[in-house]
């Protein structure tokens, strides 16, 4: 091979090294904040996640979504994560009493409303239905936040007993819930307001105002997470005017809006 040929191979690779090298020290500065949140808030989390991503080059959000209870559940274990989000206060206090979090860190940022959901062309249109013998009601099970909520509004409604006797399914969060009112396994159902942007094919058939149910999330920083310094940026990001502008539309209220 001829020196100056030779010559160019050796510029090449040192230029491919240098390369490669730089790829490696960005990936590894690539930093991760770790956020466990409730099913619910799924497509705003998946939104807050791209615009922190976007003001934050170099930070990644790794998003784990599933049923309040799932996540604590993984918590209470030792799971790993710097945010937790979760769709109740009490799942939230069942993490706080095993993991440790950031003093100040706890903060109440999202609200929601229940709603009875059934196919957009049922022919439903009162609560009462909900008591009509051979109907096949699901429900998220007692243990999930929105499984509380919706027994909690049935029982203001005077529709427990009615409902239980038709219940045909728990569900294990609220995803579950649409899933089996979207492939016809059932015929009605309670689940968020929010929920109904995502499914199309279901409608929803409002509560009284004299239900005094309403969903209240809550978020707090662990302090033993990987980067409980990241978690704390990512907190204040989704409880700030950005974050809550997110939430908003995406049909999410604030802690306290249209309640009293």
């Amino acid at each position: 091979m001829a020196p100056v040929s030779r010559l160019r191979v050796h510029v090449s690779l040192a230029l491919t090294l240098m390369c490669v090298a730089a790829l490696g020290c960005r990936a590894r500065a690539q930093t991760t904040v770790i956020v466990f949140a409730a099913a619910s808030l799924s497509e705003p989390f998946h939104a807050l996640e791209r615009a922190y991503e976007a003001e934050h080059p170099g930070v990644d959000v790794v998003l784990n979504l599933a049923g309040s209870q799932l996540l604590a559940s993984q918590l209470v274990e030792g799971a790993p994560a710097d945010v937790f989000a979760s769709a109740d206060v009490a799942t939230l206090e069942r993490v706080a009493a095993e993991r440790s979090l950031e003093p100040g860190s706890r903060r109440a940022f999202a609200a929601n409303r229940l709603v009875v959901v059934v196919p957009a062309d049922a022919d439903f249109d009162e609560l009462e239905d909900l008591r009509e013998p051979g109907l096949k009601v699901v429900l998220a099970g007692p243990e999930v936040p929105v499984g509380r909520y919706a027994r909690a509004a049935l029982d203001q409604l005077g529709l427990s007993e009615a409902v239980e006797a038709n219940l045909v399914s728990n569900e294990d969060s609220v995803n579950g819930v649409l899933a089996k009112l979207e492939l016809g396994e059932a015929d009605a159902g309670l689940a968020y307001a929010t929920d109904l942007r995502r499914s199309p094919s279901l409608r929803g058939i409002e509560l009284p105002a004299s239900v005094d149910v309403r969903a209240r999330y809550e978020l707090a920083v662990l302090a033993d997470g990987p980067t409980p310094a990241q978690g704390l940026a990512f907190a204040a990001f989704v409880t700030g005017a950005k974050g809550q502008a997110v939430l908003r539309e995406h049909g999410f209220t604030a802690v306290g809006e249209g309640e009293g």
